[in-house]
């Protein structure tokens, strides 16, 4: 069952009803109860061991722009402005890198007809699978249909606003907006196309793009479907290649010759991929390594090696009864050496038992071998495995030292050995599932981290298969584990959004999910993951319909979206709930703000008194906490308060900073008076609080001297 066979139109849960003034004290607890900020710490490192360095980073390469995960707008955006994690606002998109892109370009079939439809109709909705490199055929087809520059839009706005915003289109630019993932991209009707070609024509054409998921049945006259042709990965590969490695055409030819690379692009779902293979092939040359070494570590090579070892046992011809060599045991130890990567070997082979029984089982019971345990030893099994040791640092080591840890031994062979087993191994599919299953649910956070990946990478291979199975039944789970399911969901649509043709459909998932009460917790637990990273404002509007509904705080979601870099867009919207009549959404925001506090170094919400806009949210924020009618609200705000005057003592003339905000907290009206008083009362508890409590001291006399003005 896909994410798409859901019903669209079942009943989504009732919010609660708004509780009395009792019910507010009790219901409302501290911030950071449930895990300490170290646990979230640990189990982040752990999930960030599994990820690609550029979801980590949350972008791409400037010289890959164009390509970027996903082959989204907002990626070649989020890189211009340098801030990976924050949604665009419109802007333009630096000539140079469209003089890069066209140098890099290749021209599919939909290049010209899409210049035609634009030039003829000044509109366009360009239609294409994410990472096919439909973004930059976008791109290129409006510079030479409006040859005066080109506009990125705001995704997140949507396309209504540029039928009566004067400040939408620009009058002599091209334009172009991604829908991927929005509600906005499956809305879209002839009539509202026809009132933006009236907007567009003859001065501001406009691309639309969304994915090939989107019906456009109704719009016909104004789609430009964008198709990969078969050829299409060779000649972008080649083209990449010719540039990169301009000064060295023999190894680019020999590279391009050789049949192992071609063997390995029929493996290649993107222009994406095809873009970041020949960035990495580029940069192995220029290290002057042997160019068939480099082609044996392509994906080719990699599943070529990982059928020989998931292949059956060979048989020893010396052996007259033809006993095999090595049992399906031996397979199940692979299979644990590659989802618990990094771990001990007494970890592998423990769990390399039960995932065997699993496999075995299969068959009849009465036809399940006994254990081969002195036929077969875990030295036969490592033989047949291709791991090394290392210890925690990553040097080689015996199997026996102290610290041992079993590795993979080549990149990129584990998920090689997984994409062989599902695809060449069928039977094989329900028993590992079921194995990951009991994974996800241990207590050691590694080996539950280890599995949800494993499963988020299966979903690449088989979304509807893996999304029926167990997605769906860990995000809703109700059980003794239900905690540990529901993260292990998040965790795994994690590694799963990576691929830039899943991720529209984990947008899709989610946005769903946070509407339904049984999928709530999961969708706010994937929010907080790298998901809310790369998608900050929907994560947002997400999280503001689960906070609403009263279930539970979303402040660990909002605390990893905002370490990630979307400081600025988090405390806007902590700003609009602590205006909120609703007051789950208070509550929230007052919480959230007395987390944030905690933050230290860059990502201080003290950084921001020296910013007028975002300054401006936290001002409005804090005020609206300190005078809450919910006594903790009011709390959490003073311990705000009083954590910005401890941190004022340690960082020069944040005191200053601090003193000036404090003065601009109270309006002139009876509760501003009232919070002048309380203001002064509590910094003078904290001058003898405080271990430096000079600091405390000196910004009441600086208060004092303001208000006194």
């Amino acid at each position: 069952m896909d994410d798409k066979t859901e019903p669209v139109s079942e009943r989504m849960d009732p919010l609660p009803a708004e509780p009395s003034a009792d019910e507010e004290e009790a219901a409302s607890t501290p911030a950071g109860t449930e895990t300490t900020d170290e646990q979230v710490d640990h189990i982040r490192q752990l999930r960030e061991r599994g990820l690609a360095q550029t979801v980590i980073d949350g972008g791409v390469k400037a010289r890959a722009v164009g390509f970027g995960s996903g082959d989204a707008a907002g990626t070649i955006y989020k890189n211009y402005y340098g801030t990976p994690a924050v949604d665009p606002v419109d802007g333009r998109v630096p000539e140079d890198d469209l003089d890069r892109l066209r140098e890099l370009y290749v021209a599919p079939a939909a290049h010209i007809a899409l210049v035609d439809h634009l030039t003829r109709h000044g509109i366009a909705v360009l239609r294409g699978a994410p990472g096919s490199g439909r973004y930059t055929t976008a791109l290129l087809a409006v510079r030479q249909a409006m040859d005066t520059g080109v506009v990125v839009l705001d995704s997140e706005a949507g396309v209504r606003r540029l039928v009566t915003d004067e400040r939408g289109l620009q009058p002599s630019r091209g334009h172009v907006i991604e829908g991927d993932g929005t509600e906005w991209a499956n809305e879209l009707r002839p009539q509202l196309l026809i009132r933006l070609r009236a907007a567009t024509y003859g001065r501001s054409p406009l691309v639309i793009i969304v994915d090939d998921h989107v019906p456009v049945g109704g719009l016909t006259g104004h789609v430009v479907e964008h198709e990969v042709a078969d050829g299409m990965p060779f000649q972008v590969l080649e083209r990449h290649l010719t540039v990169l490695l301009a000064d060295r055409p023999l190894d680019c030819r020999k590279l391009l010759e050789h049949e192992g690379l071609r063997e390995d692009l029929r493996g290649r779902r993107s222009m994406a991929e095809v873009a970041g293979l020949a960035g990495q092939l580029a940069r192995r040359v220029r290290d002057n390594d042997d160019v068939d070494q480099i082609v044996q570590g392509l994906g080719a090579e990699l599943r070529a090696k990982a059928v020989r070892l998931l292949g059956p046992p060979q048989k020893n011809a010396a052996d007259g009864a033809g006993r095999q060599q090595l049992s399906l045991w031996s397979h199940a130890f692979l299979l644990a050496c590659v989802v618990l990567d990094g771990t001990t070997l007494s970890r592998v082979s423990r769990e390399s038992h039960r995932l065997a029984e699993l496999l075995h089982g299969v068959r009849s019971p009465s036809s399940v071998p006994a254990m081969p345990l002195f036929e077969e030893s875990v030295r036969d099994w490592l033989d047949h495995s291709d791991v090394e040791f290392t210890d925690r640092t990553g040097q080689p080591v015996g199997s026996r030292h102290p610290e041992c840890l079993v590795r993979v031994s080549q990149p990129g062979l584990g998920e090689a050995v997984l994409e062989v087993l599902w695809h060449d191994h069928s039977g094989a599919r329900g028993p590992l599932l079921e194995w990951l299953d009991s994974l996800a649910v241990r207590g050691e956070e590694d080996i539950r981290v280890s599995a949800a990946q494993t499963v988020g990478l299966l979903a690449t291979f088989d979304w509807a298969y893996v999304h029926e199975e167990l997605l769906v039944r860990w995000a809703s789970e109700r059980g003794e584990h239900a905690d540990r399911r529901r993260f292990a969901a998040a965790w795994a649509l994690e590694r799963a959004v990576t691929d830039p043709l899943l991720a529209p459909r984990v947008q899709r998932l989610l946005s769903r999910w946070s509407q339904r009460r049984d999928f709530q917790a999961c969708a706010q637990a994937a929010y907080g993951t790298r998901i809310g990273a790369k998608f900050p404002a929907e994560a947002l509007n997400s999280l503001e319909r689960i906070a609403g509904a009263g279930m539970k705080s979303v402040w660990a979601a909002v605390r990893e979206i905002y370490a990630a870099g979307s400081r600025a867009q988090v405390l806007e919207r902590l700003a609009q709930w602590s205006a909120s009549s609703r007051h789950w959404l208070r509550d929230d925001a007052a919480k959230c703000l007395q987390g944030l506090s905690r933050f230290r170094g860059e990502r201080a919400v003290t950084a921001f008194l020296k910013e007028p806009g975002p300054r401006e949210h936290l001002l409005l924020l804090s005020r609206r906490t300190l005078l809450s009618s919910s006594r903790t609200h009011r709390q959490c705000g003073w311990n705000c308060m009083r954590l910005w005057v401890e941190r004022a003592g340690d960082e020069p003339g944040l005191d200053e900073l601090v003193a000036e905000f404090f003065a601009e907290l109270p309006e002139p009206d009876v509760e501003g008076d009232r919070l002048r008083e309380r203001l002064l009362f509590h910094l003078r508890l904290w001058g003898h609080q405080l271990p430096d409590g000079d600091t405390a001291l000196h910004i009441k006399s600086l208060l004092e001297e303001r208000w006194s003005m």
